[in-house]
């Protein structure tokens, strides 16, 4: 019993001191080390990629509509024949005054001189031409051919409007002072003295193509010469007038 008691005396003083003492074996337990590891940095979100662009939808061209049929220019209507009366009295006119003009009956077209109309580089009408005008003016304004249309063109040939006192008279009416001014000039001279006749203005047209309508070569007098003129169109009231060039040539 004794023994006993002190074994357990013995052993609980072991115990005691095995508590208090550090390191001591008989309690302690392996320590284990638990590494915990912090999870990786998170990676930044990416912003979602846009989805693909669709191409755009192709526009559907209409087809174009098909042009308008081009309308034929009619041609200027022939005048109908003169009536024999009046062309018998531009016959006679014509041998009163010999060289001044020349009458194409089937054409309706009077050609003047313009060497007679004119003095060289002038565009006031010469007394002796200026009464066979008056006088035509009187043929034309008979009623059978007083629906006809007068188209007055002026034409020079390819020399410089060289006179001083033409060139002012030029600029005076309102006209370039070249060939182009000058025939235009002629064209409206011609013209008054057929309305100061008694034909009505409204069936007057002038125009001036200057040298660029010429009927001879220009490199000889003779060429030259028939190429200074006034034409006088006689045309129906309802066709087209001879259209004028645009062209502007310089010359006389």
């Amino acid at each position: 019993m004794h023994r006993f008691v002190a074994g357990g005396v013995v052993l609980g003083t072991l115990l005691l001191v095995c508590m208090v003492a550090p390191g001591c074996f008989c309690f302690s337990q392996p320590s284990r080390d638990i590494m915990v590891e912090a999870p990786p940095p998170a990676a930044p979100e990416k912003e979602p990629a846009p989805p693909p662009a669709r191409p755009a939808p192709k526009a559907v061209e209409e087809p174009l509509p098909p042009p308008p049929p081009a309308v034929p220019t009619p041609p200027p209507a022939k005048s109908a024949a003169l009536p024999p009366a009046v062309v018998k009295a531009i016959e006679d006119l014509g041998e009163k005054y010999p060289g001044l003009f020349v009458f194409d009956k089937e054409t309706g077209l009077f050609r003047f001189s313009s060497d007679i109309t004119f003095d060289s580089g002038s565009a006031v009408v010469k007394p002796g031409a200026r009464a066979a005008l008056g006088k035509l003016a009187q043929i034309l304004s008979d009623d059978q051919v007083s629906d006809r249309r007068l188209t007055i063109v002026g034409h020079t040939d390819s020399d410089r409007v060289r006179k001083a006192d033409t060139i002012a008279r030029l600029k005076s009416l309102g006209k370039s002072p070249d060939n182009m001014g000058l025939s235009e000039a002629r064209a409206e001279a011609v013209a008054a003295i057929l309305k100061s006749g008694g034909i009505d203005s409204g069936r007057i047209v002038t125009q001036g193509q200057g040298q660029s309508a010429p009927i001879a070569d220009n490199r000889s007098p003779e060429g030259k010469a028939r190429n200074r003129r006034v034409e006088i169109y006689l045309t129906s009231m309802s066709g087209a007038a001879p259209a004028a060039k645009a062209a502007r040539p310089s010359g006389k």
